[in-house]
């Protein structure tokens, strides 16, 4: 059973967010709808249930027991990557009174004469302060993670992992180890060091937030990092018979038609993906595979509606993680599209824009393609 996050609207019209325990995400659906519920979308599925398995459902904060819930998770989707200016910002609005009262206090305290009483004001003033900044850190330094992955800083990445390891030691809200994991494993094998990043990986499976099918999720995610696409795909198909998910299939189809150029067996995947309901965030990635595998099959005019659709829902949403990457790779693929086309100006438009994202990623094939398609 997993547990499966729907946004919808009841049978009296309100919008709601459920979270159903289900073996699937169809009978987690027929569930809601015999409920009367509508306008049905997927929020979370069986992947994302497993991967935060090891997060705590509630934190301490101030002697109080707070509990995570997924409305409150999804309010803050797509919301832009914490900052330190934005976290002190966020912390004063959200305790502007307590704020309030010790400026009060101090005007008090400047009124009378009484200096030692105003520095020990402006001292507590500083530490609320950095104590507000030092609640969000953990977030700041996640959404750095994200980044610095998705352009392949993989150096950064070991020293941002390295930070949070570091954090958690004193603050209440922890990362799973799994996920630190995977990423300084990703950072190893993008420096050259996979068979180091493997053995460490390895300690994670079957360990809270990784069973088994997604452990190999995750070391084919390691092989393609490694641009070791063949293992990759072994893998991936190890994962899929453990669990043949929808999202499991889409990557799957994605690694066929990046990396092996086979539309054939990529349609194959997107059929079984196509399956089941994916969910929302998935929606892109999604129509850019369709996008990708039209282009091999030499069917123009299908590829570019399906690509120029995944672009026009992630830049919607430019604050969802690893978009900078998902949106530079879309381009590329349009870019060979719109040149097949005759639209050169239009090619080389989507080409700029991808370019530097391609050379930092050293996504050598398909920069190759572009400028080839350009006449770059």
């Amino acid at each position: 059973m997993a547990n499966y996050v729907w946004t919808a609207k009841d049978k009296f019209g309100i919008s709601v967010v459920r979270e159903i325990s289900a073996s699937t995400i169809e009978e987690s659906k027929s569930a809601l709808l015999a409920e009367g519920c509508t306008d049905l979308v997927l929020k979370g599925d069986e992947i994302m249930d497993a991967a935060t398995a090891g997060m705590p459902r509630s934190v301490r904060f101030l002697g109080e027991e707070h509990k995570v819930t997924e409305a409150e998770k999804l309010k803050h989707r797509g919301n832009p990557a914490p900052t330190f200016f934005s976290a002190l910002w966020q912390g004063i609005v959200q305790t502007k009174g307590f704020i309030i009262l010790i400026f009060i206090l101090a005007g008090f305290e400047i009124y009378c004469g009484h200096t030692t009483s105003l520095m020990f004001l402006g001292l507590g003033l500083l530490a609320w302060l950095a104590f507000l900044i030092g609640v969000r850190l953990p977030s700041i330094y996640y959404h750095r993670l994200h980044k610095a992955a998705d352009w392949n800083r993989w150096e950064e990445v070991l020293g941002i992992v390295d930070k949070l390891k570091q954090i958690e030691k004193f603050h209440f809200t922890k990362i799973p180890p799994p996920e630190l994991g995977k990423y300084r494993a990703k950072a190893l094998a993008g420096l050259g060091q996979l068979p180091q990043s493997l053995v460490e990986f390895s300690q994670y499976e079957n360990q809270p937030g990784c069973p088994s099918w997604l452990y190999k999720a995750q070391v084919a995610g390691i092989y393609d990092t490694a641009k070791q696409h063949d293992k990759a795909l072994e893998y991936a198909w190890q994962s899929i018979r453990e669990k043949p998910t929808p999202v499991l299939y889409l990557d799957l189809a994605n690694r066929y038609a990046r990396y092996k150029s086979d539309p054939v067996k990529a349609r194959a995947a997107l059929a079984e993906a196509e399956k089941s309901t994916l969910p929302d965030l998935a929606e892109p990635f999604h129509l850019r595979c369709r996008g990708i595998s039209a282009l091999l099959e030499e069917d123009y005019s299908t590829a570019r509606r399906e690509l120029e659709a995944s672009l026009a829902i992630m830049q919607k949403t430019p604050n969802i993680p690893y978009r900078a990457g998902h949106i530079s790779v879309t381009k590329a693929y349009l870019c060979r599209v719109l040149a097949k086309q005759g639209d050169q100006a239009g090619a080389r438009k989507n080409f700029k824009e991808a370019e530097e994202y391609l050379v930092a990623t050293g996504e050598s094939e398909l920069l190759e393609q572009c400028k080839k398609a350009t006449g770059d």
